[in-house]
């Protein structure tokens, strides 16, 4: 859809690689994460797969290429393609490195915009910083249901813990400017869903918000969201979207978070 080339990430399930939404699908994951022996493990793009992306494109008549990345912050994927854009500079092939800052939703509208103005005939040096001011007025909150999955990771100290009770607590985070901030813990579903939608909230005006979400049932949760922002702005998709593996190996189930575009 809009021409947008998605180049995508590894996951590791006991020992064996997948390649994110082509051998694993999102379903599929989830559904086998509770019996994982093993952490999953998660992979950044090599240079090379990426520096072929950018051939690949090219050869399909591309005269330029925008490469949009996962927050550099919290992921090597940025980097790769730093080098992978080097590497085929020789070849003629010159790409633009953007650093979304951000992920899931709040990089596919990145993206989105890029084809739409591409599409329309705007020029390289016109999209980034389209792309850069969009950037500043995106923020993801979410809030995590179990702390299991951070601590398996080695994300959450044990020791921190405190036998298990902190792992039982509802976890509410932002992400803005490709950095995540814890915003507050509580012990409840109920006061974190409150939290999320008042931090959802704050963002004054609204060019559109997604839903993001793992595995479990969270009919009842989404629609008192859509609710509580039905006068912020529209909601685009009109369902929730499962995140990558990427993101919900960390996250785990029931996990649920709100995308924001500001105007």
């Amino acid at each position: 859809m809009h021409h947008i080339t998605v180049v995508p990430m590894i996951v590791n399930l006991d020992g064996q690689d997948f390649l994110d939404g082509v051998t694993l699908s999102r379903e599929q994951f989830y559904a086998g994460l509770p019996s994982y022996r093993e952490i999953p493990k998660t992979a950044a793009n090599s240079p090379a797969a990426l520096a072929d992306a950018y051939r690949s494109a090219k050869a399909e008549g591309a005269a330029q290429v925008i490469s949009i990345h996962i927050a550099r912050k919290i992921s090597g994927v940025h980097a790769a393609a730093l080098i992978a854009a080097h590497d085929v500079a020789a070849e003629g092939i010159d790409v633009h490195v953007v650093d979304s800052a951000s992920l899931s939703l709040g990089l596919g509208w990145l993206c989105v915009t890029a084809a739409m103005m591409a599409a329309a005939g705007a020029a390289v040096d016109q999209i980034v910083p389209a792309l850069e001011a969009q950037r500043e007025k995106t923020r993801i909150v979410a809030m995590i249901d179990t702390l299991k999955y951070l601590a398996k990771g080695g994300r959450v100290s044990a020791l921190s813990a405190g036998v298990g009770t902190l792992l039982q607590m509802k976890l509410i985070v932002e992400l803005r400017d490709g950095v995540v901030t814890p915003l507050e813990r509580v012990r409840t579903r109920g006061r974190g869903l409150e939290h999320l939608i008042a931090e959802a909230r704050k963002t004054p005006t609204l060019k559109l918000y997604s839903l993001l979400s793992t595995a479990g049932d969270q009919t009842a949760d989404i629609a008192a969201i859509t609710t509580a922002l039905a006068d912020m702005g529209p909601l685009r998709p009109e369902t929730p979207t499962l995140v990558t593996p990427v993101i919900g190996t960390h996250v785990g189930p029931m996990c649920i978070g709100v995308v924001m575009v500001g105007e």
